[in-house]
């Protein structure tokens, strides 16, 4: 199994498989779209969903009745990990899509949405099962422990799988917090999103960490993705930030000069036997909007490989 990742390296592009890294030359469309910062329907609509089964939507019971097939597939003890967690709907109306959020809302709170206006389709995310769940929970009460250390902790509203409203999309987040001081957490967008998922769905998902700092326009400031594999026992762990950069391709169409792109700040990735990639940092004024005060001493999040062993430790072989 291969849990692909990759980081821009001096013009090329660092893939880490299960436990090693190599390098390669960015292809020139990767590197055109990437800073473009521009990513149109299409992109959302195709990237990472190669070969993932797409419907016509039809009423909630064809919607629920797919969606169970596919989660007893996945669920299944011995199930193939190069199954999609991904399915998407076409043909999905706003009244329609409010009916589908009751239904995720009061029985399926395992499925998360992005919904795209203009094409009316929705794009369905299956939580796996508990190792899924857990892998982005376990570090969201690491990364509270380390908030009220600094006695920060009442300071975080966990926004958890609240929907966000896009421009044109919509979508919900596996975390989220966001400060009580500087955003209103019931209406403004959090400053931390973690989403999670298995590692064959890496090219998706990191399409789902796009979405929030293109869509939110820079008010996202770090995104988290979680590629996990149960085989491999594996987790893998992405840092993303946006970049503010000069419009390489002003036109009538996108003539703002800045525009903002997704940039992968950390790459972790931890196994049984060993951590790679380092300390994983999260900046304090990325999350409470200001600067730390070191009198109170407050601080980035840093996360050890000690640390990252530990959470790692309580989600594959979890205390007694």
């Amino acid at each position: 199994m291969f849990l692909n990742i990759y980081r821009r390296v001096g013009g090329r592009r660092l893939t880490m498989h299960t436990g090693r890294f190599s390098l390669h030359p960015i292809p020139s469309a990767y590197q055109t779209r990437t800073l473009s910062g521009l990513h149109n329907m299409h992109y959302y609509l195709t990237e990472g969903l190669q070969g993932v089964e797409h419907h016509e939507y039809c009423n909630v019971h064809s919607f629920t009745r797919a969606i169970d097939s596919q989660a007893s597939k996945l669920h299944s003890d011995n199930a193939d990990e190069s199954l999609s967690q991904y399915m998407v709907f076409s043909h999905v109306t706003q009244e329609e899509l409010y009916k589908l959020e009751q239904v995720r809302n009061t029985h399926y709170k395992g499925l998360r949405y992005l919904y795209l206006n203009d094409p009316k389709t929705l794009i369905v995310r299956i939580m796996i099962g508990r190792i899924h769940e857990v892998a982005h929970r376990n570090f969201g009460h690491t990364f509270m422990r380390k908030a009220f250390a600094m006695h920060l902790g009442r300071a975080l509203a966990d926004t958890g799988g609240a929907t966000y409203q896009g421009t044109s999309s919509r979508k919900q987040a596996d975390t989220a917090y966001t400060p009580r001081a500087t955003r209103d957490f019931k209406t403004d967008w959090p400053t931390i999103v973690f989403e999670c998922g298995v590692s064959q769905s890496a090219p998706r998902l990191k399409v789902d960490g796009h979405w929030w700092l293109e869509s939110s326009l820079g008010q996202v400031n770090t995104v988290l993705l979680f590629f996990v594999s149960k085989l491999a026992r594996t987790i893998g762990i992405q840092h993303w930030e946006p970049e503010t950069v000069a419009n390489p391709l002003v036109s009538e169409a996108h003539a703002h000069p800045i525009i903002i792109i997704p940039k992968i700040k950390d790459t972790i990735l931890i196994n049984a036997h060993s951590t790679i990639g380092g300390t994983l940092e999260i900046e304090f004024e990325k999350i409470f909007l200001r600067e730390p005060v070191a009198a109170k001493s407050e601080k980035n999040f840093t996360f050890t490989a000690q640390d990252l062993r530990e959470y790692y430790n309580d989600i594959w072989d979890p205390p007694k």
